[in-house]
């Protein structure tokens, strides 16, 4: 484990300070890079605008593909190590930025959020706040595109409130295996996952905790927050495939205009 990670208090650990480790622990999903590709296509964008843009993991393939790229997001660490993969790239299209209140005074032929990032948003007021911010950043033909999950009557109910395992990954500092073990609880009133990842190395012991909470939205109340926000919902897709949404969808893809 890297210095960095030892200092850090067990129970205050945060991914969002050490880039690496999410770029290992997210090796595993590809499948929606091709999706935002043929949105691009399909769409002819020029010009693209990812909110909670991360290490790159999806802006990457679109820098590569020629996109005009910007992206926004708020971990400096995150933004530092993107700009770091970068060669020959103007890297003040990478900002360090809150997604409720950004202005980069530029408008964008498509605008999205991607895999589950709308959900560290945690209240109405904060998702609205964003959604105006987005509109701003919108000419008339713009595209509004948001990737997220479809939440399940197991995590909904806390049916199954036991300790998951969740995953393993090799951590690419000390090139050992890592497992996370998840455990979750979900709060009705505000409709937010309280989620505590325990990363256990191969002596089965601690290495850290990182606990974070997640929004959980249903179809009808993002319908209405963006309706309210003034967007018109143009597809509804269920799943990467462009397959409408339907009771056995596990995800929530919309695209929106203004």
């Amino acid at each position: 484990m890297s210095n960095n990670l030892l200092n850090d208090d067990v129970n205050n650990f945060s991914i969002y300070n050490h880039p690496e480790l999410y770029d290992d622990i997210m090796w595993w999903k590809e499948d929606d890079i091709l999706f935002w590709e043929r949105i691009i296509k399909k769409f002819k964008s020029k010009s693209v605008l990812e909110l909670c843009c991360g290490t790159g993991r999806l802006g990457l393939p679109l820098i590569n593909n020629g996109m005009d790229y910007y992206g926004v997001d708020i971990s400096k660490p995150f933004i530092d190590f993107f700009a770091s993969k970068l060669s020959n790239y103007d890297q003040n299209k990478l900002i360090v930025g809150d997604a409720t209140n950004f202005f980069l005074n530029k408008k964008f032929d498509l605008v999205f959020i991607g895999f589950n990032s709308l959900a560290h948003l945690l209240t109405n007021e904060n998702v609205q706040t964003c959604f105006n911010c987005i509109r701003k950043h919108m000419h008339n033909d713009s595209i509004f595109g948001i990737d997220i999950f479809m939440p399940s009557h197991k995590l909904t109910s806390n049916l199954d409130s036991s300790k998951v395992d969740l995953m393993d990954f090799i951590d690419s500092d000390t090139k050992k295996k890592l497992n996370i073990f998840e455990f979750t609880k979900y709060n009705s009133n505000k409709e937010v996952n309280h989620i505590s990842w325990e990363f256990i190395n191969e002596n089965n012991k601690i290495e850290f905790i990182y606990n974070f909470d997640m929004r959980i939205f249903f179809p009808d109340t993002l319908n209405r927050l963006l309706i309210d926000s003034k967007f018109h919902i143009n597809n509804f897709y269920g799943n990467y495939e462009f397959e409408k949404f339907n009771e056995q969808s596990e995800k929530q893809i919309y695209i929106c205009n203004k």
